[in-house]
């Protein structure tokens, strides 16, 4: 499955999240966040060019014989990588509603995900579980590392804010990988990726419109119940 193919189906969970949210948390949909996924999701197709959109690129080809079953089920795998990407979003919310600790869910990362790469290491005959070697360990331990903060602020934001927000949010990773791209790989994106940047910058920007209208709503609230009790 092509890179670009499998970034944009997997990052549809913004707009799954919103309507998983509304099923499980019962939380409100907003105009204003189905406009900010579609403008998330749009972006990123532009930023990673899928094939069934753009056609193969030169180095991205991939024949119709053999590998016509690994591509479906390439797409297949993404898709449900979105929807269980969504889950997740939508369970740490729940989980935070019901007093689960941040490194509670951080461990349980850990639990499965060793349980899970020790289980398919021993049943996958063409990638067996090993331990990495020397020149691999420095990339191995980076992974590690930067995967661990960045589950814990995940778990820690997602028990705080709604988790259509969080969906809305995460989602723009895409926007900062191409950054490290550029000034750190020193690659030049296409004009289309510039679109694509905007569009998920946009979709960032209605976010923090929502929550600020949010809070100004939340806040004048509080005001009339402090006037009501004052009166009384």
């Amino acid at each position: 499955l092509p890179l670009g193919d499998a970034t944009t189906l997997l990052s549809l969970y913004p707009i799954v999240t919103i309507f998983l949210a509304r099923v499980v948390l019962g939380e409100e949909i907003k105009p204003l966040n189905i406009v900010a996924a579609l403008a998330s999701v749009f972006g990123a197709a532009l930023i990673s060019r899928p094939s069934f959109l753009f056609g193969n690129d030169e180095h991205e080809e991939i024949d119709d014989g053999e590998n016509d079953g690994g591509v479906k089920l390439g797409y297949i795998t993404a898709i449900i990588g979105s929807f269980c990407a969504s889950g997740v979003i939508v369970l740490i919310r729940k989980a935070g509603k019901v007093g689960a600790h941040t490194l509670q869910l951080l461990f349980s990362w850990t639990v499965f995900g060793v349980s899970f790469s020790l289980l398919l290491g021993h049943l996958l005959e063409q990638h067996q579980w090993r331990v990495p070697t020397r020149g691999e360990l420095p990339a191995v331990l980076g992974v590690c590392v930067s995967g661990s903060i960045a589950h814990f602020f995940l778990n820690y934001a997602a028990k705080l804010v709604p988790a259509t927000l969080a969906g809305l949010l995460r989602s723009s990773d895409i926007f900062w990988a191409y950054l490290i791209e550029i000034f750190v790989l020193m690659e030049h994106p296409k004009k289309a990726t510039w679109w694509g940047v905007a569009l998920v910058c946009s979709s960032l920007v209605m976010v923090l419109v929502a929550s600020n209208e949010k809070s100004r709503n939340a806040l004048k609230s509080l005001g009339s119940v402090g006037n009501l009790t004052a009166v009384k």
